[in-house]
């Protein structure tokens, strides 16, 4: 394989690298959105009164609300499909999902790895090629 073919495959892993990066910080912010929804679950769980509760409007825009049914929660399950859960059930339906992400980071961290590990293969190689057309 000449060395154009090798620059051009190693040029590739690096584009395959960044956007494998890329999706691990999505995975990291959905991770993170997911302990911050079973944290307010669990919050909510632990509290027998009326909750006082800043509601996202959207773009930065915040009402005040008070929440009246602490015990059950709306949850999207998908689709755009939104049941009725208990607390303890929504917080066992998040933790699953928070699973599901983390699994997904450990792979492509692996896969990342074995990119990572490839190009630096390719790297030497090419280097070697570089060396002996001197010579």
């Amino acid at each position: 394989m000449s060395i154009e073919e090798k620059v051009a495959i190693l040029q590739q892993l690096q584009k395959d690298f960044e956007l494998l990066q890329r999706r691990l910080v999505e995975l990291e912010l959905i991770a993170n959105e997911y302990r911050k929804a079973i944290s307010t679950l669990e919050f909510l769980k632990s509290s027998d009164k009326e909750i006082n509760a800043l509601m996202s409007l959207g773009g930065g825009i915040y009402a005040y609300s008070e929440i009246k049914e602490s015990k059950k929660v709306l949850v999207d399950i998908g689709s755009g499909v939104v049941v009725e859960k208990e607390i303890e059930s929504a917080i066992s339906f998040v933790k699953k999902r928070l699973e599901e992400v983390e699994k997904s980071s450990a792979e492509t961290t692996n896969t990342l790895r074995g990119i990572a590990v490839e190009a630096s293969r390719i790297q030497q190689e090419i280097a070697e090629l570089s060396k002996k057309k001197e010579e």
